[in-house]
């Protein structure tokens, strides 16, 4: 009995050890009488030998004191010592009891592992998007301002009303101002387009970002009239287009055909306001009409002790005295403020991402409950075993000190293979949704969210493991009892070889939980699966198909309003002369190509008293190809043609507007020979009315839209949009060859299908159904084995009553009938738990949803369906065992 005797040495040892101080004592004390016996041996009187022995061994406090502490030391390493050897003795041990049963380790661990890879995957999506905190200097102390129109829309902002609001605001401590631009490198390797941002000389300090090279703006070249070529470069472009190269402050870049000296670079990572390569001075001007020279917005670090809803105050009141000072401009114009974070990630998407978070937190606990399940299950086999470790010592802490031990070792085994897993979708998640939410590029699997799936592992396997080891630890315990001569369960249990855990109703409860859990997950899938099919076949009003865009930006330097117009139309006759192409358009803003310009309008004769009433619509620079080439079709009226292109300056602006315009215009007579009055004051006539085309989002209604021709409206900015008879993509080196023979020094950017384009502004609601999708295959994955699991165990439980009742005379049919009842009264209750969670809770999902009621009976009466289904289908191959088992065998199994 070895175990019992080492056992019974380590109690005597503990009970009966005698503690450091009294060692100390007892240690000094025989010194010193020995000492003292030496002295009087030699002939020393006794007081005077104890005086002698005293003043030769030392001070006894200090010595004393030393020993103690050494002795304290030496408990403290044997302690420690002795718990990591019995951790180790109990890791070996659990790793016997898996290599002894590899199909349930198998089951287990790729159980754990579906969860916690789920799990892993999407911490380090909140971690990109929610958890890290912004690269900037106490970014929750920056807020960004936009202008606010009548109709409380946020607008870009004008030039004077931003050195208003930077004179008069005391709520911020600094403020700045951006705008983007396009800019055109020229290097060695030939044209490119550069994504840019005009930038005040506050911009940098007021972020809390200083350059790795050189300096940034100063106040002489962020004014107007001042130095303002020069640039600061993005690390990215300093080590892609300059190799890194650290003298480039020597340097000069020619951006639009103009030398910039490039005075600043970056650090790694700095983009702002987005996928910025470069930087150069803005100078905003209190000597432009307020209403026209814009920028995109403002930025401001808010003053020690001051708040964001102080400076909104402040700002407001700032804007109604503007709005007095200025009232053709400002009237009812005001400010909107935010924190930068927000403008970093919106409301709608902290809501989808706290929504996974939830739906993957659920989808862990099926994979813990389903462990927990099948651990229960295997309980009942080793039931003697653990009373016979009780019986030969072994105390109930150690038992369940034991199988928690088994129960983490196999949760970070499910966790390593799930990180695998995450590591592979990683990569995935990041191209499906890095186009939508900008701070997903940045998700990887780094320390924080490998330590994430670490304390994911542990504490997954002590939640999963807690009830299975308390069970074993309550079943062993008679065995102490019997040891002790207080019960006979020992003797009675090892005697009858049968005895099983009462474990039934606890896995019941399990798997109904499971499948509850499984009919919630489902229902939210279901609703997100069926919102996006809605968004997917909603009409857009224009055809995306066989249709290649790309960008080209005009140096404003070398390009008049003129020669705009003939470079583009010049540029338009010769794609159209490309073989493969079936219309050619060009216009200011691509669909979904990101930004929008508004304006007001008013049918002519029933305008607003107040021009700051004016309902807005969306204003697009269209040539005479673009409806053509986007598919947009004309429903009243005529498209511009040469003739508006000739009208004389002066003449009366020619409209082409589309449906919705034309319905709330006039609703009850034709648009066409209508004249609109416009924000601007200038009165245009409707020649044609176009069918409404979802522009600015794929799941918002068509906005009223304007179309202007770009012979009178000449933007230097313009997309293409070329429609092709076949592969759209094949017509990009004929497309630059084409713009390079008019002007080599234009690089076409950004081509690339529109489809591409439209695919990318449903990356959110994409990305947001492939994780639900993947969540709840697993969640019914997990059911369907948990069901399988419980109805196999609970057969083979049944085994001699079921051999009894075929001895009887039962018929097969039967047997096979009471199993399958189980199976599916089980997922019946789960089922009805999980629809009425899901339809107490659906309303979360409203915000993410489209077109899709969150309380749809469809989609709650189709899951219920499938999981019974699924139920009836993992019942089936344990009831046939049933009721193909010989009598004469299950009579003598045990």
């Amino acid at each position: 009995m070895p175990e019992l005797g080492r056992f019974a040495r380590e109690l005597r040892a503990l009970l009966w050890k005698p503690t450091v101080e009294r060692e100390v004592d007892d240690e000094l004390a025989h010194h010193l009488e020995r000492l003292e016996a030496e002295l009087r041996a030699r002939g020393v009187a006794p007081a005077e030998a104890r005086a002698q022995a005293r003043a030769r061994f030392g001070d006894p406090a200090r010595i004393g004191a030393e020993c103690r502490e050494i002795g304290r030391s030496r408990d403290r390493a044997y302690r420690r010592t002795r718990w990591l050897e019995e951790l180790a003795q109990d890791a070996r041990y659990a790793l016997r009891q898996l290599r002894a049963s590899p199909r349930f380790t198998l089951v287990a661990v790729l159980t754990l592992a579906i969860g916690l890879g789920a799990s892993t995957t999407i911490f380090g999506i909140a971690d990109a998007v929610l958890l890290r905190p912004l690269p900037f200097l106490e970014p929750d102390r920056l807020a960004i301002v936009w202008e606010e129109t009548p109709s409380r829309q946020a607008f870009s902002v004008s030039e004077p009303n931003y050195l208003d609001w930077a004179a008069r605001t005391r709520r911020f401590s600094r403020v700045a101002a951006f705008a983007g631009r396009t800019a055109n490198l020229m290097s060695d390797a030939g044209p490119e387009q550069l994504v840019g941002a005009g930038a005040t000389h506050g911009f940098f300090p007021v972020l809390g970002v200083a350059p790795i090279l050189g300096r940034t703006f100063t106040p002489e070249e962020t004014a107007p009239g001042g130095d303002q070529r020069v640039a600061v470069l993005s690390h990215d472009l300093w080590q892609q287009r300059f190799a890194g190269d650290p003298r480039i402050l020597e340097r000069t870049v020619q951006l639009d055909g103009v030398r910039y000296r490039v005075i600043g670079v970056m650090p790694r990572g700095f983009d702002f306001p987005g996928q910025v390569q470069v930087w150069t001075p803005l100078a905003p001007s209190m000597s432009w009409p307020r209403a026209d020279r814009r920028m995109d917005a403002m930025i401001g670090r808010l003053a020690p002790g001051a708040t964001e809803e102080q400076a909104r105050r402040e700002l407001s009141a700032i804007a109604a005295q503007l709005a007095r000072d200025h009232p053709t401009s400002n009237t009812d114009w005001g400010a909107r403020v935010r924190p930068l974070t927000e403008w970093y990630v919106s409301p709608e998407m902290r809501a989808r991402v706290v929504t996974l978070l939830v739906a993957v937190g659920l989808l862990l606990a099926m994979a813990c409950a389903n462990v927990a399940s099948l651990l229960l299950a295997r309980a009942t086999a080793r039931e003697r075993q653990m009373a016979v470790r009780a019986a030969l010592g072994a105390g109930r802490g150690r038992i369940v000190r034991q199988l928690l031990t088994e129960s983490v070792l196999l949760s970070l085994l499910g966790g390593a293979v799930g990180v695998a897993l995450s590591a592979a979708a990683v990569p995935l998640v990041r191209r499906t949704g890095s186009a939508a939410i900008p701070l997903l590029s940045t998700m990887r699997l780094d320390w924080r969210v490998l330590g994430f799936a670490l304390a994911a592992c542990v504490v997954t396997g002590l939640v999963f493991g807690l009830a299975p080891a308390a069970r074993l630890a309550r079943a062993a315990s008679p065995s102490r009892r019997a040891r002790t001569g207080t019960g006979p369960a020992l003797h009675a249990l090892l005697r009858s070889g049968t005895r099983l855990a009462d474990a039934g109703a606890m896995r019941n409860v399990l798997i109904v939980g499971s499948v509850a859990l499984a009919t919630l997950m489902l229902v939210s899938a279901g609703l997100v699966g069926g919102s996006f099919l809605r968004l997917m076949r909603v009409d857009l009003g224009f055809s995306s198909e066989q249709v290649l865009t790309g960008s080209i930006v005009l140096p404003e330097d070398r390009y008049q309003p003129a020669q705009v117009v003939a470079f583009f139309d010049q540029l338009t006759e010769r794609l159209r002369g490309l073989p493969g192409v079936r219309a050619v358009g060009a216009t200011n803003i691509a669909p979904y190509g990101g930004g929008n310009t508004a304006m007001g309008w008013a049918a002519l004769g029933r305008e607003p008293a107040n021009r700051s009433e004016y309902p807005i619509a969306s204003w697009r620079a269209v040539t005479t190809g673009y409806f053509p080439a986007l598919g947009i079709t004309l429903r009243q009226g005529r498209l511009y043609d040469a003739s508006d292109a000739s009208a004389p300056r002066g003449s009366e602006r020619t409209l082409v507007i589309s449906e919705t315009l034309a319905r709330r215009a006039w609703p009850n007579a034709p648009a066409v020979g209508q004249r609109l009055r416009l924000g601007n004051g200038q009165t245009a006539r409707v020649i044609g009315v176009v069918s409404d085309a979802r522009l600015l989002a794929v799941d918002s209604a068509p906005a009223p839209t304007i179309y202007f021709s770009q012979s009178r409206f000449a933007f230097p900015s313009m997309w293409l949009t070329i429609r092709a008879t076949g592969d759209a993509a094949a017509l990009t080196a004929a497309v630059r060859r084409e713009v390079a023979a008019l002007d080599p020094t234009l690089p076409v950017a950004r081509v690339q299908p529109l489809a591409q384009l439209v695919s990318d502004a449903t990356a959110q609601p994409r990305l947001t159904v492939l994780v639900f999708g993947l969540f709840a295959t697993a969640a019914l994955a997990l059911a369907a084995v948990g069901l399988y699991g419980l109805i196999a165990f609970g057969v083979a439980q049944r085994t001699r009553e079921i051999g009894v009742q075929l001895a009887l005379g039962a018929q097969p049919r039967r047997v096979v009938r009471g199993v399958l009842a189980r199976g599916v009264r089980l997922a019946v209750v789960g089922v009805v738990i999980g629809g009425a969670g899901a339809y107490v809770t659906a309303g979360a999902l409203r915000a993410i949803l489209f077109q899709t009621e969150p309380t749809d009976p469809l989609t709650f009466a189709a899951v219920g369906a499938v999981l019974l289904l699924v139920a009836g289908a993992a019942s089936v191959g344990p009831a046939r065992r049933a009721a193909r088992l010989d009598p004469v065998l299950a009579l003598r199994s045990e």
